[in-house]
């Protein structure tokens, strides 16, 4: 089995940040050596993407949400989109809490589809609280950020054009 927590991005070219807090967050979690083990014993990879790229670019398709877990083959693939607006107009410290948020709103997507289909057990709360430790961040300091665009917020983008 490949590496059991897998982080990276899909990005518009001013949306670069991304990727540069990526490589941040994945050297203080050790990616390489992170396991999820704990957590789950049937959900065995994560693979999160964080999207970032400007609404005329959602409308064509790019960096579309993916909610999916194979429970047969006991992995998850999330990919949410981060507000791009907020994002490039952020300064640093803030685009690193978006993106943080996104990765702690992706592993809570696997704990509430786990918990809806009972086919997997998931303690998406206990890997938020070791990932945000690595990290030396707490839940307050993510409480008010926004990191994902809502459901709703992309059905209404979507259905505008």
């Amino acid at each position: 089995m490949g590496r059991a927590f897998i982080l990276s991005c899909e990005i518009w070219g001013t949306a670069f940040r991304v990727s540069e807090i990526i490589r941040d967050i994945s050297a203080k979690v050790d990616e390489e050596n992170f396991k999820i083990s704990q957590f789950s014993d049937s959900i065995e990879s994560i693979c999160i993407v964080v999207n970032c790229h400007p609404d005329e670019n959602l409308i064509r398709g790019w960096g579309k949400p993916r909610k999916y877990i194979s429970y047969q083959k006991k992995y998850a693939d999330i990919r949410l989109p981060i507000p791009y607006v907020e994002f490039v107009s952020s300064d640093y410290n803030h685009q690193y809490l978006m993106v943080v948020k996104n990765i702690v709103d992706s592993i809570r997507v696997i704990g509430e589809k786990c918990k809806k289909s009972k086919k997997a057990v998931f303690d998406s709360e206990g890997l938020i609280k070791t990932f945000l430790s690595k990290l030396e961040i707490s839940y307050d300091s993510i409480g008010d950020v926004i990191g994902v665009i809502p459901d709703e917020k992309y059905r209404e983008l979507m259905s505008e054009y």
